[in-house]
């Protein structure tokens, strides 16, 4: 609906100069038509006011007989719970995936990947399948081997570990080794058992009856192949020690006896006749104080 509002030359622009149009009035300020509200001078413009209501649909609207405009924001609850952007939603940038960034710190979360070296430091109870890495200590980055021997020991030399000869010194506390062979009856079998290149022999155990020899070399050994039982060594042959057991025993060696390898190995010589009466595993153990290094 159109009004037609009258000439305003020559009227005042204070707003005296109004006209009333379908119940509200209107002043001149000059440049336009001011609406004042319902009942109101052109001056008194506190008959306007906002009413605001609760949250709901948006809307704006005014009455013409009251001047007055009425407000209703949008209600933005939805957006603001749980399941719609509130804490524990996924529009919440305090989250992902449902977990707090705190989450995503602590190690014991983990489920793929692998953790950094840097942050792994003090003892873990931890257990671990499949195979490892590492196949020998050669792999271990500080550690060098060259050569490796008998007997040897890895030694720190400032930098790394490296296989040393090991530098026994003081009192020894007493050792044993032993080796299991198949041996026919009324036969003789050689035997090969790591020991120190030399010790005191303290006594020999057979797991059956057995004429065990000792020798210092292989060669001494082959030599000695044809002596008899009842026949004594040669001096100087290489012959160490023997005994002779009826079955399962230890024989001590009293006084011990020095035995030792020529050729300074670690290892002594054995020859070891069966007199079970039937085809065995015979197990040899010698029991010894080591005497050199």
């Amino acid at each position: 609906m159109a009004f037609d509002f009258p000439s305003t030359a020559g009227q005042a622009t204070d707003g005296s100069y109004t006209i009333t149009l379908g119940g509200i009035v209107y002043a001149w300020n000059g440049s336009s038509w001011a609406a004042a509200g319902a009942g109101a001078s052109a001056t008194d413009r506190s008959l306007f006011s906002v009413t605001t209501n609760s949250a709901g649909t948006p809307a704006l609207s005014y009455s013409s007989a009251t001047g007055v405009f009425s407000y209703t924001p949008p209600d933005l609850t939805p957006y603001l719970t749980t399941s719609n952007g509130g804490a524990g939603s996924n529009y919440d940038a305090d989250l992902l995936d449902g977990q707090q960034g705190s989450y995503y710190t602590n190690a014991g979360n983990l489920n793929a990947g692998t953790v950094p070296s840097a942050r792994l430091s003090g003892t873990y109870n931890i257990s671990v399948t499949g195979s490892a890495s590492i196949s020998s200590v050669n792999d271990i980055g500080d550690v060098t081997i060259n050569s490796a021997s008998n007997n040897e020991v890895l030694t720190w030399n400032g930098s790394n570990w490296v296989n040393l000869p090991n530098s026994v010194t003081g009192l020894q506390v007493r050792g044993s080794a032993f080796t299991t062979q198949s041996v026919a009856n009324a036969t003789a079998g050689n035997f090969t058992i790591t020991t120190p290149k030399t010790y005191a022999l303290l006594s020999v155990q057979t797991s059956h009856a057995a004429w065990v020899t000792l020798y210092s070399s292989t060669n001494a050994r082959s030599n000695d192949s044809s002596r008899l039982e009842t026949t004594d060594p040669t001096p100087g042959s290489g012959v160490l020690a023997e005994v002779i057991t009826a079955g399962a025993a230890t024989q001590l060696i009293t006084p011990g006896t020095v035995c030792f390898n020529e050729a300074g190995s670690n290892a002594t010589y054995l020859k070891v006749y069966n007199k079970s009466g039937a085809t065995n595993n015979i197990t040899v153990t010698l029991t010894y104080v080591q005497l050199e290094a």
